[in-house]
């Protein structure tokens, strides 16, 4: 091999190794940005409010923040197509995550209040709300990127 051949060679190899490393960044990151966003509501409701609360708490984190996150998070996701067709699985691990912010908060508070005499069982509307706000996000994100795509060809 010549030298230009080896420096292309060098060249692209580094190129597909970055190109792994930053395809995966992506995925990473909207994962870890939401995971922080449910972190923080149930950080909110368990050291920041009482029981007067209630209803402001459910109405800025479970009518508001977290399905406006999970809207754009899975928008993010379907334009970009990350995750190729396992992006799909994002509609039931979001409806399991707006399922267990409820559960982890609102339930389990009940659950406490009762010292636990009486266990509850989580809300399954929770876990078809979530999907149907992830499963819309993905569909509109996956026709935008569609779109994206058709535009550059």
């Amino acid at each position: 091999m010549s030298e230009r051949e080896e420096g292309l060679y060098s060249t692209e190899s580094l190129k597909d190794i970055t190109d792994t490393g930053s395809r995966r960044r992506p995925e990473v990151i909207l994962s870890a940005v939401y995971l922080g966003i449910w972190a923080f509501a149930l950080l909110v409701f368990w050291c920041f409010t009482n029981g007067s609360d209630a209803m402001g708490f459910s109405l800025v984190f479970l009518w508001v923040v977290l399905p406006v996150a999970t809207f754009v998070v899975s928008l993010l996701i379907g334009k970009n197509n990350l995750w190729s067709r396992g992006k799909w699985w994002a509609v039931l691990i979001f409806g399991l995550m707006y399922l267990l912010a409820e559960y982890a908060t609102f339930g389990l508070a009940y659950m406490i209040a009762n010292s636990f005499a009486r266990l509850t069982a989580p809300e399954p509307g929770m876990l078809l709300a979530g999907g149907l706000i992830s499963a819309l996000g993905l569909g509109i994100g996956s026709l935008l990127g569609r779109g994206r795509a058709k535009q550059q060809r």
